[in-house]
């Protein structure tokens, strides 16, 4: 198998969910109401390309091309290969950090790294103007649907993640609690 077949394989065996993550910004006025949380502008899209590192490679520039962005995105990569794409804005515009979280994932999965992608989050904090998170919105490409998460590595409180599903339920397909998958 060449490396064009592979890509060409890689581009049929999986289309994400897009046209849900767009859904998040009409959500975001129930998280402010009920939680007292605002979007701070920052949100990732995370991937994972498997083979070799000329195949990553490619994925990471094209994730940090796109030219609708004001500003390149930073790429980074964890121990486990898995790539990270962080976009921002500064003026906080939900709307817009969508738009450029669906632009980056749909120009991966046009180049063939559909299968690739693994979730989007989108991070919310006290509107204090403290950028710090205190949650963060997960979408599940694979399944299109959303479940809620502490930014970073730290546990999410509990108590915090009951209110934002009850302010979120019937805005947003929900992931399952029993069937969620922790991505991080």
């Amino acid at each position: 198998m060449t490396l064009l077949d592979s890509k060409l394989v890689r581009c049929w065996t999986s289309r994400p969910h897009l046209q849900s993550l767009y859904s998040l910004a009409a959500a975001a006025p129930r998280v402010c109401a009920a939680l007292g949380l605002a979007p701070t502008g920052g949100g990732t899209v995370d991937f994972k390309v498997d083979g070799d590192a000329l195949a990553r490679t490619a994925a990471e520039l094209i994730a940090a091309t796109s030219a609708r962005l004001p500003v390149h995105p930073l790429v980074t990569q964890d121990l486990q290969g898995r790539s990270t794409v962080r976009c921002w804005r500064r003026d906080r515009d939900l709307r817009v950090l969508t738009g450029d979280l669906v632009d980056v994932a749909d120009r991966l999965a046009r180049a063939g790294y559909g299968g690739s992608l693994r979730f989007a989050t989108v991070e919310f904090a006290e509107p204090s103007g403290r950028r710090e998170g205190k949650l963060a919105l997960v979408y599940l490409f694979d399944r299109g649907t959303f479940h809620t998460a502490a930014p970073g590595a730290r546990p999410l409180d509990r108590a915090l993640e009951l209110r934002a599903r009850a302010a979120l339920h019937g805005a947003l397909p929900l992931e399952p609690v029993a069937q969620r998958r922790f991505v991080r």
